[in-house]
């Protein structure tokens, strides 16, 4: 038997569809939303004028702030492979995929 996951991006505002998910930064927290374009827009606007006013800082996108305890790559890779799950053979597990293995009870 065949199982097939559908991972589907749901707006965090409004709960309609989502095309994106956009990560920020405020102050020592690292967050991540999922938006449809016009809240994205209104986010980026929102966000602009600090933006235009701050410092970049480089590298920091490597650094995880509270990062959550990591899995065993083996055991996701099998429990993707068991549930139907395209994942890649080698290299980095994408987040999604380890959130779905996390919200499987694992």
């Amino acid at each position: 038997m065949a199982t097939k996951t559908i991972v589907e991006l749901r707006d965090d505002l409004d709960g309609g569809p989502a095309q994106h998910t956009v990560r920020f930064a405020l102050e020592d927290s690292v967050y991540e939303i999922d938006l449809n374009s016009t809240n994205r827009d209104k986010l980026v606007a929102a966000m602009a004028p600090f933006a235009a006013a701050a410092r970049r800082v480089r590298g920091a996108g490597s650094v995880s702030v509270g990062a959550e305890t990591p899995v065993d790559a083996r055991a996701v890779r099998e429990w993707a492979r068991v549930n139907g799950v395209h994942v890649p053979a080698r290299g980095r597990i994408p987040d999604r995929i380890i959130d779905e293995y996390r919200a499987a009870g694992n």
